[in-house]
């Protein structure tokens, strides 16, 4: 590093802790706020406009494709695809969809050579099926897909300047296990803790500060519960639970409603970017945003679905990631078609239910902590020597993390992914590797992310 880089970094080290407790009005930057503007529009719209809001959108991105990125210009001139001849949104399906074995196979070819490596940022999916992938989007994605949730969030009530209590995954490096995040303007609580000590004194500082939305996973929120439940504590104040990024299991809904008192809002996404769907104020549909991809719902040979009730498998095109395009990509996950309208008036495509990749299995910390898969979502290149990778449990506060390694793999991965792990869960859980030629499938031929061997009692985590 220079000396001119090191001086940045300095100034930016201490301006930032200045800078995260601005109002969004002063941080935000014009991606963040012309989102806003544009959704506020669009949720108007009639269908025809929506329809050609999407048309446009799809062939700009297809246009970009075949300028500017190696393996969609290959593949269009194979297959004779020219998208300045599209007259219809449903002439995409001549493009075959896009996995992630094909993927992590071209990752350098779907890249955008006109995009400046200076203005990529890297970042891996969580592995949901052990195996991480590597993907790149625009440094300040993260302001566009902020406007997204907090539009969607507004359904319930929610505004940027209010309050959360986050309780899903993030690491918090302080001994009472929570702490003030300005950027987010939120506090972030442990869900790496959850002993009866630590929850009693969650609820204290929710309730101190009158925190009117809890953000977490639906597991961490019935873990909460539970646990204050048993306590004989009653729950914060909350308006909303805002709860996300797992699947949500019959039952799950109404035990939350029921103990905390208010409304649960739930939405689905991914790491990909490709697909944004979220709940309304007047039904639990999920509403899909046409301003975010266009969402395929595909019947096994390919043909969409189209009647309520039918399950079909996401396929989605990203409108905004340019560095990296995913087209017609085959996220992995499978939805209920819902109904053709909704009380709410919004003329965006209803789905029933989304069946993810995450199941909500758990680890279980020395403490008799439960630990969600989707907290130890990673997102950083710790995996990228690994080709796969799989959880093992058959005693409270053991893990053993088996790891399919690929060719470029050396002690300094494992370091990494050890000192990735404890900074997650601390010393509640002892991780131990141990390298596999293949992980195992069930007699099914299913790929378990966890194999979990504890007494079920141990497992338990219903609100009783």
């Amino acid at each position: 590093m220079t000396l001119a880089n090191s001086a940045r970094s300095g100034v930016k080290k201490v301006l930032r802790p200045i800078f995260d407790r601005l109002p969004l009005e002063f941080r935000a930057p014009k991606i963040y706020w012309s989102t806003r503007e544009l959704l506020e529009k669009s949720q108007q719209w009639n269908e025809e406009r929506l329809a050609d809001y999407q048309l446009a959108q799809l062939r700009r991105m297809l246009q970009h494709c075949a300028a500017n990125v190696p393996y969609y210009r290959r593949l269009f001139r194979k297959i004779g695809f020219d998208p300045h001849q599209m007259r219809r949104v449903s002439d995409i399906s001549i493009i075959p969809t896009l996995d992630k074995e094909t993927v992590r196979a071209n990752i350098k070819d779907l890249l955008a050579e006109n995009i400046p490596a200076s203005k990529r940022d890297y970042f891996t999916t969580g592995g949901t099926m052990g195996k991480p992938l590597g993907l790149y989007n625009f440094k300040d994605s993260g302001w566009r897909e902020l406007a997204f949730m907090q539009t969607q969030w507004g359904r319930v009530g929610f505004e940027a300047n209010q309050l959360r209590a986050i309780l899903r995954g993030s690491v918090v490096h302080r001994k009472r296990y929570w702490a003030y995040n300005p950027r987010e303007h939120a506090y972030v609580f442990s869900n790496f803790h959850m002993t009866p000590d630590h929850v009693a004194e969650y609820a204290r500082v929710m309730k101190e500060k009158n925190i009117p939305y809890l953000h977490v996973y639906p597991s961490s929120a019935l873990d909460f519960a539970r646990i204050l439940k048993e306590a004989g504590i009653k729950p914060p104040g909350f308006r909303v639970v805002l709860a996300g990024s797992e699947n949500l299991y019959p039952g799950q809904r109404e035990a939350i409603e029921s103990f905390y008192g208010c409304r649960m809002y739930t939405w689905y996404g991914h790491s990909e970017n490709s697909a944004l769907a979220g709940e309304c104020e007047s039904s639990h549909n999920y509403h899909i945003f046409p301003e975010y991809g266009f969402v395929e719902i595909l019947e096994d040979d390919g043909s969409p679905v189209n009647r309520e009730g039918e399950v079909g498998e996401l396929v989605g095109t990203s409108f905004y990631n340019l560095v990296m395009p995913l087209v017609r990509y085959r996220i992995g996950d499978w939805a209920v078609l819902g109904p053709d309208q909704c009380a709410c008036g919004r003329k965006y495509k209803l789905l029933k239910e989304v069946r993810g990749r995450w199941h909500q299995e758990m680890l279980v910390g020395k403490l008799n902590n439960r630990i969600s898969m989707t907290a130890l979502n990673m997102h950083s290149a710790i995996f990228d020597e690994v080709s796969q990778f799989q959880f093992y449990q058959q005693e409270r506060g053991k893990v053993e993390l088996r790891l399919v390694r690929k060719p470029g793999y050396s002690e300094k991965d494992s370091k990494a992914i050890l000192a990735a792990f404890r900074e997650k869960m601390g010393d509640t859980v002892d991780v131990q590797l141990s390298f596999k030629d293949e992980l195992s499938l069930t007699s099914r031929g299913k790929f378990r992310f966890i194999v979990q061997e504890l007494p079920q009692a141990e497992m338990q985590q219903r609100i009783a």
